[in-house]
């Protein structure tokens, strides 16, 4: 079962760190990397046991990037972490 954002600490990224990770990431325009819808759910689904469409990652107008940025906000600190590796 996917992880839950629920009863976790939340991510304390400072603004410098949320800036290095859109610019890895090249969050620009509502994209993550080269990632389609399908696929992005199926790298977070895969590699980190965590669903990327749950509604606990909603922000703003819902694209790829806006999400990454819901899932940074919302779930433990080493989250984003594990994205890059």
């Amino acid at each position: 079962m996917p992880l839950s954002c629920k009863k976790r600490p939340m991510s304390k990224l400072k603004t410098k760190e949320k800036q290095i990770l859109e610019k890895l990431f090249q969050m620009g325009g509502g994209y993550v990397l080269n990632f389609t819808d399908r696929t992005i759910g199926e790298f977070f689904r895969d590699s980190l046991n965590v669903d990327f469409s749950a509604k606990e990652y909603d922000y703003g107008s819902g694209s790829k990037a806006n999400r990454m940025r819901g899932l940074y906000a919302v779930s433990e600190a080493h989250l984003p972490a594990f994205a890059l590796i």
